[in-house]
């Protein structure tokens, strides 16, 4: 590739004027190829040049050049050095391109001109030159590669939008600010539907942001359920939370229905070894009777039927209790609410109990504050007796003291009364206590002590409740079976 001759002997301020020019061009051009290219028309003002070639790993264009002249290329650039050097019958000058973190290539030169035209002033301006080139090519490539990790940065963060949105449980990221990094939308469309969710999720940010670990818990909203995980986690940018919300509501109602279906095989199990055993009794003793009713005496004849009035008397509890469950379970456990005295009720409970205390040698007794003459609530007397009853029932049932005793006791509070039944028995395992209002549900150390349905404090549950109070169990030297009630008419006010 002939190039013409050029006159190279140029004046400061012509020199001045031509890198300025230089530097502008240079700063325009979009590749490496016009980037020499303006570096040879530079190169031109200064030396005659007859043909030219660049050289580097990326690229190639310019002249061929020969095995010889590859190397000393080679070791120009290895060495940093602009070379004017011999090769055959032409001076070849090698301007090596590279900066502080990398070579970019060699530019080669056959020039015209003969050695003693290549002065020290000419070979400066030309390694100025050569630096300034190599400073916009490597911008150039800085450029290339930050444009190509923008790319590569977007393209992921879109795959993963695209991803984290096809799931099927919500995710957000929030920062130290709590500001919402990231959402995806079934996050957003979860918390369009329940905003009342935010509070509860900001609590477990506050948590997974102050001891920098990850917070689990269930939520319920409306009846649906949604197991929730923020984990922290540090960034470049800083402290991250990740929040991801899971719909579990079909997972914990396919627990409860297995759960329930247990407990009522569980309780027909229980309701059939229940009505076994007093069944077998009476029609045992029946047939005694009639096969032998000429040979019994009075006194034996009494007996046996005094068991099997008893064993009756078993088997209307269970159907009794069976059938407050039906009511349960189909909604039509009514109440007939009025103003009643509590005392009243306490005492009738008291009065009809005390000959099955006597029966089962129980301490019975029933406490009163002193000076206390009436204690108004709105309830339904039957169904409050009910609980009571039950209680009680219980207590003398359970209660695994040599020397038992069981307490009726009444708490005059700020804005309710509370019924106690004390036993002095061993206390609930703590670990029970959560499930011993479920139906059907009886304490494993219990069922050899006495029979029961697993129905009784289900019932008194749903009659507290629907009073508009609340039963509770403590320990207290044994056992305490609580339950408060409003004294203000609530159905009225």
């Amino acid at each position: 590739m002939k190039i013409g001759t050029t006159t190279f002997k140029k004046t400061m301020p012509e020199i001045s004027s031509l890198l300025s020019s230089f530097t502008l061009k240079l700063n325009a051009a979009e590749s490496v190829y016009e980037c020499v290219e303006e570096l040879k028309k530079a190169s031109l003002n200064f030396f005659e040049i007859n043909w030219y070639s660049f050289i580097s790993l990326k690229e190639k264009f310019g002249e061929e050049v020969n095995r010889q002249t590859l190397e000393f290329a080679i070791w120009a650039l290895k060495k940093h050095r602009l070379s004017v050097t011999p090769i055959g019958d032409m001076m070849v000058m090698f301007v090596p391109l590279y900066s502080r973190t990398q070579d970019i290539g060699v530019l080669i030169f056959g020039l015209k001109s003969d050695m003693n035209d290549i002065t020290r002033g000419v070979t400066d301006i030309e390694s100025f030159l050569a630096f300034e080139t190599s400073m916009v090519i490597e911008n150039m490539f800085l450029t290339r590669e930050l444009v190509k990790k923008n790319k590569d940065v977007e393209e992921a963060k879109l795959y993963l939008e695209n991803v984290l949105n096809s799931l099927k449980y919500a995710v957000v990221v929030e920062d130290v600010y709590r500001n919402e990094e990231f959402s995806n939308a079934p996050y957003r469309d979860l918390i369009s539907e329940n905003p009342d969710l935010k509070s509860q999720l900001k609590e477990m940010v506050n948590m997974s942001f102050a001891n920098r670990e990850e917070v689990s818990n269930e939520i319920e909203i409306n009846g649906t359920f949604y197991s929730v995980h923020a984990v922290p986690v540090n960034l470049s940018s800083g402290l991250k939370v990740v929040v991801s919300i899971q719909n579990i509501t079909n997972t914990k109602e396919l627990e409860r229905l297995q759960k329930i279906d247990r407990m009522k095989n569980d309780f027909v199990a229980s309701i059939s070894h229940e009505l076994k055993t007093p069944l077998s009794a009476i029609l045992a003793y029946s047939e005694t009777i009639l096969d032998s009713i000429e040979d019994l005496d009075v006194d034996t004849l009494r007996q046996f039927m005094e068991t099997i009035k008893n064993e009756g008397e078993h088997l209307q509890s269970i159907v009794s209790d069976m059938l407050e469950f039906s009511k349960i379970e189909s909604e039509s456990f009514s109440m007939k609410f009025e103003r009643i005295d509590l005392l009243k009720i306490l005492k009738e409970s008291y009065e009809g109990l005390m000959a099955r205390a006597m029966e089962n040698k129980v301490k019975f007794s029933l406490s009163i504050p002193d000076g206390l003459e009436n204690a108004y609530v709105t309830a339904d007397p039957k169904r409050i007796r009910q609980a009571v009853d039950n209680l009680v029932v219980n207590a003398f049932k359970y209660n695994d003291n040599p020397s038992p005793e069981v307490k009726i006791i009444l708490h005059d509070e700020k804005e309710a009364y509370v019924i106690e039944v004390y036993d002095n028995g061993s206390p609930i395992p703590e670990e029970e206590k959560k499930h011993i209002f479920q139906k059907f549900y009886r304490i494993e150390t219990m069922k050899a002590k006495a029979s029961g349905t697993g129905l009784g404090l289900s019932l008194v549950k749903e009659i507290v409740e629907k009073h508009h109070g609340k039963i509770w169990v403590e320990d207290n030297n044994g056992c305490s079976f609580k339950i408060s009630l409003l004294k203000k008419d609530w159905l009225n006010s």
